[in-house]
């Protein structure tokens, strides 16, 4: 399974000492945001037959995005369309996590801002969701919020008050290597409490029950209100009291925000926004 910011928190783990239940509970913690992405899409993933499982499986913040936000052309198979769109995402993560680690080493020019590419893919699936009428209270509201709980607790406590007190303890010890059967028991536990995070609500709600109203509503407020919390989410180590004060990433989400209202190109929109952030950070406000 491959769980997003778990997955750099996971570096601590295997580089610590072997503890497969701090290891289990924090992954609960920091992918919980997975419980809100499951309910919102349990209307839409319903009646999907078994490909739902792998969808389910697959379901990590970029999935959520396209699923939530993206529909299917009427000439195809909902079924098939998101289980390509999750193969897909699946396997570039995947297949290119494996890359980095490979070659990563070799790499020779500057990718100092690549990593603006998440944001800005947020920010464009943002700006689909809010597009709609109707999911503009919810879509900001989501954003408003956000901004508030990152103002009152911190960067850290977006990802998990556990994770950074983990981090924290953990740079008191020395660093020691674990075994393979350690590092694998760790991998383990890290994957089973990503999975439990996101199963949860297919399971309580599985076979033909009716869903509560509660949990229709939301599903149709919920994707717009999580992408807004994504935005943040992706942009909450910027610090608008120190360095460069934020205006890199507020003027390349600008590029991106305006580029995408402009031409509605979800390529070009990320392209764009991450070079012009790339050229920003590296030779504008360094």
């Amino acid at each position: 399974a491959y769980g997003g910011s778990m997955q750099f928190v996971a570096i601590t783990l295997l580089t610590t000492a072997f503890d497969p239940l701090s290891a289990f509970f924090l992954s609960l913690m920091v992918n919980a945001r997975h419980l809100f992405f499951s309910l919102a899409l349990l209307p839409k993933y319903r009646g999907l037959g078994r490909l739902r499982y792998f969808l389910i499986y697959t379901l990590s913040d970029e999935n959520f995005s396209l699923s939530s936000t993206v529909e299917p052309p009427e000439d195809t198979d909902p079924t098939l369309f998101y289980f390509a769109m999750s193969l897909l995402t699946w396997l570039y993560w995947v297949a290119f996590s494996m890359l980095g680690g490979l070659i990563g080493g070799l790499i020779t020019f500057d990718i100092t801002g690549i990593d603006f590419a998440l944001t800005a893919l947020f920010v464009v699936l943002f700006i689909e969701q809010v597009i709609k009428r109707e999911n503009r209270p919810a879509g900001f509201m989501g954003l408003a919020c956000s901004v508030a709980g990152l103002a009152v607790f911190g960067a850290d406590s977006m990802v998990s008050h556990g994770a950074h007190a983990h981090r924290t303890s953990a740079g008191e010890e020395k660093a020691m290597r674990l075994n393979f059967i350690q590092s694998l028991i760790i991998v383990c536990m890290v994957a089973l409490a990503t999975q439990i995070t996101r199963w949860t609500p297919f399971l309580v709600f599985s076979g033909g029950r009716k869903l509560p109203k509660v949990v229709e509503d939301l599903g149709r407020l919920l994707p717009p209100a999580m992408m807004g919390l994504l935005v943040v989410y992706s942009l909450r180590n910027t610090d608008p009291f120190t360095g460069s004060h934020g205006l890199p990433e507020a003027i390349a989400v600008a590029v991106t925000a305006g580029l995408h209202l402009w031409k509605r190109s979800t390529l070009l929109s990320i392209l764009v926004g991450t070079a012009v952030y790339m050229l920003l950070v590296q030779l504008v406000f360094v």
